[in-house]
């Protein structure tokens, strides 16, 4: 009863992964706009949990922050004109449910495919000089993502994998996107 009772345990917790991410985040589309270049300041953790050896369901959350300098600009609002070193920086928390497919072709490398549907949170901020403009909201978020695991021994892999934030216009924020490149360890409990 005992030996029973252990491999159940076990094989319970073998069933939950756990994806600890750095991101590399490319902006598109209104972000590109806003912030062009490419974000080294991102970090993700997944969970999931496996219904069978290829199908798995979990929560995703990630921070990336997106900076641009400017330099010395002159912008002009209504009646106002300022002068001034500018700097624009959109800070991303997308939190999604995930839904995954593990591919498994063969013992090292395990290819996959998820979806995630959220919100992100975007603030999206302006400093000019002494002045800061500032916009944020909640928006409703989907991100496709297609990966790679490698297996370095049981239990523990690195993963690969390249996932696209998209966030839909919401209040006075336009829907904001990026592409991520995740670089990250992977384990099984």
């Amino acid at each position: 009863m005992l030996v029973g009772l252990i491999t159940c345990s076990l094989s319970t917790l073998a069933q939950e992964k756990y994806s600890l991410n750095y991101i590399i985040g490319v902006p598109t589309g209104e972000t590109a706009d806003f912030t062009c270049p490419t974000s080294f300041r991102g970090v993700g953790f997944d969970y999931t949990h496996m219904l069978n050896s290829n199908v798995g369901i979990g929560v995703s959350a990630s921070l990336q922050t997106f900076y641009d300098e400017l330099g010395k600009v002159t912008t002009t609002s209504g009646t106002e004109t300022i002068t001034a070193y500018r700097f624009n920086y959109i800070n991303s928390l997308p939190i999604y449910a995930t839904g995954s497919y593990f591919f498994s072709n063969s013992k090292k490398l395990t290819p996959f495919v998820s979806l995630g549907i959220g919100a992100m949170y975007n603030n999206k901020q302006q400093d000019l000089g002494l002045y800061t403009l500032e916009n944020d909201a909640w928006q409703f978020s989907v991100r496709p993502e297609a990966g790679l695991d490698y297996k370095i021994n049981y239990g523990l892999s690195f993963r690969t994998a390249i996932r696209y934030n998209y966030a839909v216009e919401s209040g006075d924020l336009e829907g904001l996107s990026h592409l991520a490149l995740t670089l990250g360890v992977t384990w099984n409990n």
